[in-house]
């Protein structure tokens, strides 16, 4: 139940969560990361090297410039939201990663420029484009449209697991007398051992050493990131759940 709830203000929250991401996005690195890309556009090659740190500049540079632009269509793209954006500090220079969406009629470019700002100087340390035939927003839509029977078990779970545990919590705190009550609370609160679980891809992997609320969730990195669902073994709500059943006389309801 808290999962369909989450997933039926999933798309309030991406709204909300690419508000908050504007607000850390480097401003001035931005508009640079822009202005070099579309002079790339634009096919003026001769800008875009003149951008790159000079460590890129070799002799298979152009060919490469000529490359990436063959991948780009010709003209203004109907419009540019920003879909990415990291930036990493270290005691001689800053890093940041930033990544573009250009839509275009029938067609989404993925736009990724690494710049450094380092003695003041900013360069472009790199740059890359994914063509798509979908927008990130739609490729990463959480839908039940072609997926696979994994899909609806991680689905099942996310739901069954956190009502399992809220019912334990409900038993626990109404139990009396029960030694310890407030550790075991915590310790069915939490699941372990997380098993990830990314509903775009369908890739997955298990964290040993981790707990989870709840014993399930879901998160985004971006507002148009795909989903990922998190699943913990409730083992606290499984142990307090046996062992009321064992201490229950027997023949009663």
């Amino acid at each position: 139940l808290l999962t369909l709830l989450a997933l039926s203000l999933a798309p309030l929250l991406g709204c909300d969560q690419e508000a908050m991401m504007e607000k850390f996005v480097p401003k001035e690195e931005a508009s640079h990361a822009k202005e070099v890309i579309a002079m790339l556009i634009a096919r003026d090659l001769q800008s875009v090297e003149a951008a790159l740190a000079p460590s890129l500049r070799t002799d298979q540079l152009r060919g490469q410039l000529e490359e990436m632009a063959r991948m780009l269509p010709i003209g203004q793209p109907k419009s540019v939201r920003t879909v990415g954006a990291n930036t990493m500090t270290t005691p001689s220079h800053t890093t940041f990663d930033l990544s573009f969406e250009y839509e275009y009629p029938g067609a989404w470019i993925v736009a990724n420029a690494v710049l450094e700002r380092r003695d003041g100087k900013l360069v472009v340390q790199g740059l890359h484009f994914t063509p798509n035939r979908q927008s990130l927003g739609e490729m990463n839509r959480f839908t039940f449209t072609g997926k696979g029977a994994l899909h609806y078990l991680v689905f099942a779970l996310a739901i069954a697991i956190p009502a399992l545990v809220v019912y334990a919590l409900v038993l626990c705190i109404r139990t009396r007398p029960l030694p310890r009550k407030w550790l075991w609370i915590l310790f069915i609160a939490f699941g372990l051992v997380q098993f990830r679980f990314n509903w775009s891809t369908g890739d997955w992997g298990v964290q040993p050493i981790s707990v989870a609320l709840l014993g399930a969730g879901f998160a985004k990195a971006g507002p148009v990131a795909p989903l990922v669902f998190t699943l913990a073994f409730p083992l606290g709500a499984v142990l307090f759940l046996a062992k009321r059943q064992r201490a229950r006389p027997r023949g009663s309801a």
